[in-house]
């Protein structure tokens, strides 16, 4: 199978997983307690008000014949408005979004950066000092919680040290460098977690290329280091890594809700859950469905990415 046969298959099993997941959210929300029509008209609306509502918002129709109404307003970017507040839905996500992924991308950098260096370096410096070091940070950073991890930051950097803003968010367009103080230390809370996850797998795939046959025959043939690392090692080493990249960035999305509450950044996470704790029923489910999608595809784009860096995996 070819690169671009590969790549279709990919992309149909991705928006079948994207349909079966939209059914899976669409139910659960409808499964969550509380009345959109009571939560509008509140809790002492007459019961013929709230009952004419409910037949407005479509709520009295099947359950399939409501799905596929959702679905056709997806498809149409018709989202609909809040039940709290009245804001359309749309303007709520994609003013959102952005500021989250900023975060995401931001941390997943800062993780790239700190690990693959200190993986490589551990990896080729085994038991010394260096590798010990790199073990230590990597359990330290997959153990510490990110809420905790995100409060410390804000007690250094904010508190002590008065460097950077502990909370809050600048649009970018209006002061980019603003915009990149405020993002700073909750991107590098995530960071810091991803760059130790990063690490150790780094170190593990390094660890495994260097033990097989073809690095003893590069050394007999009197190869130097560096070019072995960089031309060989390295390169075979990088499809899991890249995998696991992938995933973790998928995770990260809809994991970032804890890192925004604690930096008080209002991204899709924090949107999220103050949508739940008001049942702000459409905001939910439209909420939920953007980072479903999100997973899916990059976790798409990595497939895509490990089908060109190995091509034993397309037949």
């Amino acid at each position: 199978m070819s690169w671009t046969g590969y790549a279709i298959k990919r992309v149909f099993v991705s928006l079948l997983l994207l349909l079966a997941a939209s059914l899976v959210i669409f139910s659960i929300v409808r499964l969550i307690p509380g009345d959109p029509a009571q939560i509008i008209l509140g809790r002492f609306a007459e019961e013929g008000a709230a009952q004419a509502l409910r037949e407005d918002l479509g709520l009295t129709e099947p359950f399939f014949t409501q799905y596929f109404t959702w679905m056709q307003e997806l498809v149409t970017l018709q989202w609909g408005e809040s039940i709290i507040n009245g804001q359309p839905i749309r303007e709520l996500v994609f003013t959102r979004f952005p500021r989250s992924m900023q975060l995401a991308i931001m941390g997943i950098s800062i993780g790239i950066l700190i690990a693959f260096p200190l993986g490589i370096y551990a990896a080729v410096n085994r038991n010394s000092m260096g590798d010990y070091t790199a073990l230590f940070f990597s359990q330290f950073g997959v153990s510490i919680p990110n809420f905790w991890l995100g409060i410390m930051l804000i007690l250094v950097f904010a508190r002590y040290l008065n460097v950077l803003p502990p909370a809050g968010h600048v649009p970018l367009k209006e002061d980019p460098i603003a915009n990149l103080r405020h993002a700073f230390l909750p991107a590098l809370t995530i960071g810091i977690i991803n760059g130790a996850i990063f690490t150790r797998y780094i170190r593990s795939e390094m660890l495994e290329e260097l033990g097989k046959d073809y690095v003893r025959t590069a050394n007999a043939y009197g190869h130097s280091q560096k070019r072995i690392i960089r031309k060989y090692v390295l390169k075979n080493a990088l499809p899991p890594t890249v995998t696991i990249i992938g995933i973790q960035f998928g995770y990260m999305i809809g994991g970032i809700v804890i890192i925004e509450q604690v930096f008080t950044y209002p991204g899709l996470g924090e949107l999220l859950l103050n949508s739940l704790l008001s049942r702000d029923y459409p905001v939910v489910q439209l909420s939920l469905l953007i980072l479903v999608a999100t997973f899916i595809f990059v976790n798409l784009i990595v497939d895509l990415i490990y089908g060109y860096l190995d091509p034993k995996i397309k037949y």
